[in-house]
């Protein structure tokens, strides 16, 4: 009472949990981080950010590493010289804030309302929790060019 040889028969269910060729990347990779605990879950980002981190270091050291000022000169090209700025004022941020540079906006010059300030009325002792404060009442006063103009009398 053989039959023959069989066809196989497509599965009548949803596909078994185990069964991995059947579920989309995305979908296996967000069953694998809801199983993770929230330690772990720390973990993968921290190491997610060394190595984005290591990544964009690399990438930044041999791009600024791979333009020289005599290559721009050679070059002549926009993107060399886009390089060179880049560098220029990368060494300027390590070598700490540019003298030369304006301030980001001009100081405030005009008239000012009084207020209330809560001043500490220790202030050597203050880092040391060792102070008192208290609202205390400034005055309308004047900044900015009449003060320049009351410093040249």
């Amino acid at each position: 009472m053989t039959d023959g040889p069989r066809s196989p028969e497509p599965p009548s269910g949803p596909p078994p949990e185990h069964d991995v060729e059947r579920k989309p990347l995305r979908r296996r990779v967000t069953d694998a981080w809801n199983r993770l605990g929230p330690a772990r879950k720390v973990g993968v980002i921290g190491v997610a950010v060394a190595v984005v981190g290591g990544v964009i270091a690399v990438t930044h050291t041999r791009a600024t590493a791979a333009v020289t000022d005599d290559e721009v000169e050679e070059s002549g090209g926009i993107l060399a010289e886009v390089a060179r700025i880049l560098n220029e004022a990368a060494a300027e941020q390590d070598d700490g804030s540019s003298p030369s540079s304006p301030p980001l906006r001009p100081p405030y010059t005009g008239d000012v309302r009084g207020y209330r300030r809560f001043q500490c009325l220790n202030p050597r002792g203050h880092a040391a929790g060792n102070c008192r404060h208290e609202w205390r009442w400034v005055d309308d006063y004047t900044k900015g060019a009449a003060e320049e103009e009351d410093a040249e009398v």
